[in-house]
């Protein structure tokens, strides 16, 4: 009885720019909502701007039609300002025909400038890893290179921050903390708790 009823959880595909973003968007959206869903990795082979060719783009359709998951969480980063109106655009069409291959059950997660800036939106975590006291600003959207941000805040003589911990960090923020000091994070949770079935 168990093993149907889990064959039957809804199932949220992970798409992303590379296996260290998939892990971390599943690190942080598991504790808040692994109870109600499974989660798969859509095409971890293909990477960076791969995602933005349509050969590849073929490939991801493929793979999603084999999954066949409910849901698709897909993340890239802005890798600029907010304000950067061109490159908002590029983003927004690649979402625009990704999501046609997905059969638009797609949630996209475009992270300002990186995914970083959610390990920012809750800075508690970094700062008892790496025993410092990093300050920041009260939007984490403002920082150019949130990666620079958090290596440059790693004290002298300790092991400074990189990509890799990234998974391990965002599995120990506070969901809320995120969502209240991360605007485009909080935007993003509404959209998917908009296609998550409700709680039994």
């Amino acid at each position: 009885m168990a093993r149907k009823a889990a064959e039957k959880s809804f199932l949220v595909g992970l798409l992303g720019e590379s296996p260290n973003d998939t892990a971390s968007v599943e690190a942080l959206l598991g504790p808040r909502y692994g109870g109600r869903v499974r989660f798969t990795v859509i095409s971890p082979e293909i990477t960076g701007s791969q995602l933005d060719n349509p050969k590849f783009q073929h490939i991801i359709r493929k793979n999603y039609q084999f999954k066949r998951p409910d849901l698709v969480v897909v993340t890239r980063d802005l890798d600029a300002p907010e304000t950067d109106r061109e490159q908002k655009l590029k983003r927004r069409e690649f979402f625009r025909k990704i999501n046609v291959g997905l059969e638009r059950k797609g949630v996209y997660l475009l992270n300002i400038h990186a995914i970083e800036a959610l390990i920012i939106a809750d800075i508690r975590v970094f700062n008892t890893r790496y025993q410092c006291v990093c300050e920041v600003p009260a939007d984490p959207m403002t920082i150019a290179d949130p990666v620079a941000f958090l290596k440059n805040a790693t004290p002298t003589g300790k092991p400074h921050y990189d990509e890799g911990y990234c998974a391990d960090l965002l599995g120990q923020v506070d969901y809320e903390t995120v969502r209240a000091n991360c605007r485009y994070f909080a935007e993003f949770d509404q959209a998917l708790q908009d296609w998550l079935p409700p709680l039994a």
